[in-house]
């Protein structure tokens, strides 16, 4: 049965579309000049107006993309307005900035929040995985391999600014003779989970929305085996 889509969703099409050329247009597909000019000119390649839109491209885009879709999903007001004022409130921080300072609490917190986090969500998931069926399994596996590849991912990143590479601490690195190739080969390692954690994030996505399309249309079996 076909659905009349509204104004406020073809407008939150429009917002999301806008988003997602601002992050994958500006803050993509330019990186490949600013780098390389960032490489000869340092922040002088960056430090225009152009510059710092390019460098709120992707957080900025972010927010834009989610307005966007919440406006097309259709989401209660309060949502759409948080998200807005998410979104004044990132943008005065990124301005802003947070501290010129190090803070080893502020890691060491931060790590033991995500450490937690990923406990919850792993005993969650293991909690529900046996009320769930066939396919629906399968997307929250999916979604559970990501998160995986995620927590992994925020452990490499404290050894490249911490105590491994000290990244944050160039006397320290220097002091110890940490090859560069060290932190070139983690930060590689970094960039690979990442990437599997948001690919496993969104085809667990996928199957689960599948799942959830074909109960809402009886007799319609979802394509996709998975055993129990």
């Amino acid at each position: 049965m076909h659905r009349t889509t509204s104004t406020v969703e073809r407008i939150g099409w429009v917002i999301f579309t806008i988003g997602a050329v601002y992050m994958f247009g500006l803050g993509w597909l330019r990186s490949w000049w600013v780098v390389p000019a960032a490489n000869q000119l340092g922040p002088d390649a960056y430090s225009s107006l152009l510059g710092f839109i390019w460098a709120l491209s992707v957080p900025l885009g972010a927010f834009i993309v989610a307005i966007g879709a919440a406006l097309a999903a259709r989401v209660e007001r309060r949502v759409v307005w948080l998200l807005i004022l998410l979104l004044v409130l990132f943008t005065a921080w990124r301005i802003a900035g947070t501290t010129g300072q190090m803070i080893p609490a502020l890691f060491g917190i931060g790590g033991g929040l995500i450490t937690l986090f990923f406990l919850a969500t792993t005993w969650e998931w293991a909690r529900t995985r046996p009320t769930l069926s066939g396919v629906a399994k399968t997307g929250s596996d999916l979604s559970m391999l990501g998160r995986i590849f995620f927590v992994v991912a925020a452990w490499d990143l404290c050894g490249i600014f911490g105590i491994a590479r000290y990244v944050l601490r160039p006397e320290l690195a220097d002091k110890f003779s940490i090859p560069i190739s060290s932190t070139i080969n983690a930060a590689s390692g970094v960039m690979v989970l990442l990437v599997l954690g948001w690919g496993c994030t969104y085809f667990g996505q996928l199957v689960s929305y599948r799942v959830s399309m074909a109960k809402s249309e009886p007799g319609k079996v979802p394509q996709l085996a998975a055993g129990d």
